[in-house]
């Protein structure tokens, strides 16, 4: 979920702090019910539902992001109801479509975002108000392909001086924590994001000069879950 923005805090922490002005706040939330959307192209689409968890009526505001990567950009997604007004404790349910760009053999990855936008304050009221968005992973996956729950197995890993490169050959989209640490010596590293797309390659500087055979990963299931570590091997 994204945070409110850090500077905003800051500021707003300033103001009530100086007794400028009287004021409430509050913090509009909408909750999908899942944290991944999965979306098979059989199907053409797929539906989440999303609460209001607020209690007063808020616009439901859903955007979807596209993610740059190899072979990532063959499928559009598109919510068929971009805005809509939702009443507070009250679950929507949000309806996707795809516009397939072209045929495409490879999971495909994208972000959505649910933001409550609050109803306007009467004239002259002094009142800041703060939206949350939350943010989940979308996976589409292609016609095809046979699906897969343990994608972070097929990941390849090489070693050499202080980095490590990973690389995903396979069809599927890896969705694993960024922090990566070899074995037994601990040696550790950061992977830049929570995510590698099919065909996508990343070198990570460690700590150390990595001289372990083997590497620890703690990945995410298919449904947002993570799961226990995983031990890889680490080609010299």
């Amino acid at each position: 979920m994204d945070g409110v923005n850090m500077k905003y805090k800051t500021i707003l922490f300033l103001l009530i702090s100086a007794g400028y002005f009287p004021l409430t706040t509050s913090a509009t939330g909408m909750t999908p019910e899942f944290s991944v959307l999965l979306v098979n192209a059989d199907d053409n689409g797929a539906s989440m539902n999303v609460t209001n968890t607020d209690d007063k009526a808020a616009l439901l505001y859903t955007t979807i992001t596209d993610i740059t990567g190899p072979q990532n950009n063959d499928v559009k997604i598109i919510a068929t109801q971009p805005i809509v007004r939702v009443e507070a404790g009250e679950t929507q349910r949000v309806r996707f479509v795809l516009d397939i760009q072209k045929p495409f053999a490879v999971e495909q990855y994208k972000r959505v975002s649910f933001e409550g936008i609050p109803q306007k304050k009467p004239t002259g009221t002094k009142q800041i108000t703060a939206t949350i968005r939350q943010t989940i992973p979308v996976i589409i996956h292609p016609k095809n392909i046979p699906e897969y729950t343990t994608p972070w197995d097929k990941l390849v890993w090489t070693r050499s001086g202080n980095t490590l490169t990973v690389s995903n050959s396979s069809p599927y989209v890896v969705r694993l924590s960024q922090q990566i640490s070899t074995l037994p010596s601990g040696n550790k590293g950061m992977l830049s994001k929570t995510w590698l797309l099919p065909g996508e390659k990343e070198t990570v500087k460690m700590t150390n000069t990595v001289t372990d055979s083997q590497i620890k990963i703690l990945p995410a299931s298919r449904f947002g879950i993570a799961v226990k570590d995983y031990v890889a091997a680490i080609t010299p």
